[in-house]
């Protein structure tokens, strides 16, 4: 009696403490919907809210243009220069980097050569006939997987494989996510990227979590508040400080071939302030002009939305400091990098915190997080790579160039009125079952995005001083690791992998590990024994790889569309 009698006397007052407790949390998500919704007008953002229910849900409408036009007129006037801004880079990196003309084949290339061209002549090479018998048993193999989907009575290859539960004990339980995946895509276009860039990789993953760990077992937290507020060991501030330390680097190794692009914008003469021993800087006048108009245009269309003009400079600063590295990756491994760095707000708000810039410049970050989330959609490396294609096909610059341009732009014509009436008709969040890229945009992203911004406008974020020292430590590192590996050619770790690992996709990061460390370990063998002759003989073995599973992919959409979502993805 007296143990209930004790139960029930601090229980009375508890149900009113809830109720107070969660009626200021309501009055506090009302004031805090408001306003999000005072700070993104019309012109921004579409703020009606039977149209953006329809979206999501669709019910077969028709798409409700009047709410949509001047959003889009907006981001058009945004999109037109950022994207024409995005061209030069990866052209002046291209042609200033001796080591950018030397980069191999594009592996989306290299396969379709494996399998349209015949294995005959002395351009075909011994690998080509090992493509042509591995990527029907990718098919093979993808395809137990597939009916297993279907029907699972039928056994499948266990390529994807949790193991999460192994460290389900703190502090064990920071590593986690742990996945044992095989990608047979990633372990082909591992063995073709360099040793020293992949070895790079799957190290400094390894080392992020000891890191993790580390930071776990020793109790170090900051105790910071707020979205987005950096945390111990600060590994994404730490790839900050990579990227942008590489960034600086490129732009001095180039600053040759930049200066020739300048002098012939300031000498217009027909001779371009060109030398002997200067690179023909003439051809980029346009490409020049086109970049320092699209980053005026940009900043222009930041202030007028209402981003201070200092923030814009860094915020789209280190997005194209991003974009010049990742070109400098393709540059050294003709294939690209999927994960993404630190988002721009969250590395300047560590910094200086959320009172720095006003709630409605805070607010109107949101609408930036969906094109600089995935760095697929970053123009700059692209152009590098179709830079390549260029060549294959002894196209004129100029027209390749813009052709490219005003393909990008009736894209923007067509995709958008497309999507919009798809959206409408079926509802974004129906689609998500079908593809991993649409539940990113329309469910996770923005949820991510409005969740963080929440959290910023209750608990601000205060400057953190452990992340700038790690944006510091960061650069230091990654320029130490330049200069040992320009001094000593036996240096085994590049740079760029310290950069690319620090990523704020986790989980797609260690889902990516064990097959990168496989895709090494197998031509690090390869070269180890067979030399360059081996590395021949079984690039075919890679393409093949990659090759099936491209091939297993439209055929498992195609059944997507006919049978029904089956939920197995290839990567």
């Amino acid at each position: 009696m007296g143990g209930g009698e004790h139960d029930g006397g601090p229980g009375d007052g508890a149900p009113a403490a809830q109720l107070a407790r969660r009626t200021g949390i309501l009055c506090a998500e009302r004031r805090r919907a408001k306003a999000i919704q005072a700070h993104l007008p019309d012109w921004l953002a579409v703020r009606d809210s039977a149209a953006a229910i329809h979206f999501f849900e669709g019910y077969g409408l028709p798409v409700p243009w009047s709410v949509w036009r001047q959003p889009l007129w907006t981001w058009t006037l945004f999109f037109l220069p950022f994207s024409d801004g995005e061209r030069l880079p990866g052209r002046a990196v291209r042609d200033a980097l001796g080591e950018a003309r030397a980069a191999g084949v594009p592996a989306c290339l290299a396969a379709a050569r494996s399998v349209f061209t015949k294995a005959t002549g002395p351009a075909a090479g011994p690998f080509e006939p090992c493509s042509h018998s591995v990527w029907p048993s990718r098919c093979f193999c993808h395809g137990f997987g597939v009916a297993h989907a279907y029907f699972p009575a039928i056994p499948c290859l266990p390529f994807y494989n949790d193991v999460s539960y192994l460290a389900a004990a703190p502090p064990w339980s920071v590593l986690r996510p742990l996945y044992l995946n095989l990608y047979p895509l990633l372990i082909g276009l591992t063995f073709l990227a360099p040793v020293d860039v992949t070895l790079s990789v799957w190290f400094f993953l390894l080392l992020n979590k000891l890191e993790l760990l580390g930071a776990a077992a020793t109790g170090w937290s900051e105790a910071a508040s707020g979205g987005g507020a950096p945390s111990p060991p600060y590994l994404e501030e730490q790839s900050a400080g990579a990227y942008l330390a590489l960034a600086a680097v490129l732009v001095w190794n180039a600053r040759k071939h930049l200066a020739a692009i300048l002098r012939s914008l300031a000498l217009w003469n027909g001779k371009g302030g060109q030398t002997r021993n200067e690179p023909d800087a003439r051809a980029f006048r346009l490409p020049a002009m086109g970049f320092l108009g699209g980053a005026l245009g940009v900043l222009v269309w930041a202030q007028w939305t209402g981003l201070p003009l200092w923030f814009a400079i860094g915020f789209f600063g280190f997005y194209f400091a991003v974009a010049l590295v990742l070109s400098r990756l393709m540059a050294e491994s003709g294939i690209s990098w999927l994960l993404a760095p630190i988002l721009p707000d969250k590395l300047i708000l560590s910094l200086t915190g959320t009172t720095a810039i006003s709630q409605m410049a805070l607010t109107r970050l949101v609408v930036h997080v969906q094109h600089l989330r995935d760095t697929r959609q970053m123009l700059t490396p692209a152009v590098f790579h179709a830079g390549r294609l260029r060549e294959e096909g002894k196209i004129a610059p100029r027209a390749f160039y813009g052709l490219l341009l005003a393909a990008l732009f009736l894209s923007f014509g067509i995709a958008i009125p497309a999507a919009l009436g798809i959206f409408y008709h079926h509802g974004a969040l129906s689609l998500t079952a079908n593809s991993d890229g649409l539940m990113m945009s329309s469910s996770v992203i923005p949820t991510t995005a409005v969740n963080q911004l929440s959290s910023r406008l209750i608990s601000p974020l205060k400057p953190s001083a452990p992340a700038a020292v790690a944006v510091c430590v960061g650069a230091i590192v990654t320029v130490a690791l330049a200069g040992v590996r320009a001094r000593f050619l036996w240096w085994p770790l590049n740079p760029l992998g310290y950069a690319l690992t620090g990523t704020l996709q986790v989980g797609y990061a260690n889902k990516m590990l064990l097959s990168i460390l496989l895709g090494w370990l197998f031509k690090s063998l390869t070269l180890r024994f067979g030399g360059a002759r081996g590395f021949r003989l079984l690039r075919g073995v890679a393409l093949g790889l990659i090759l099936g599973d491209l091939v297993m992919g439209g055929i498992l959409k195609l059944l997507d569309a006919l049978l029904g979502p089956s939920g197995y993805a290839i990567f």
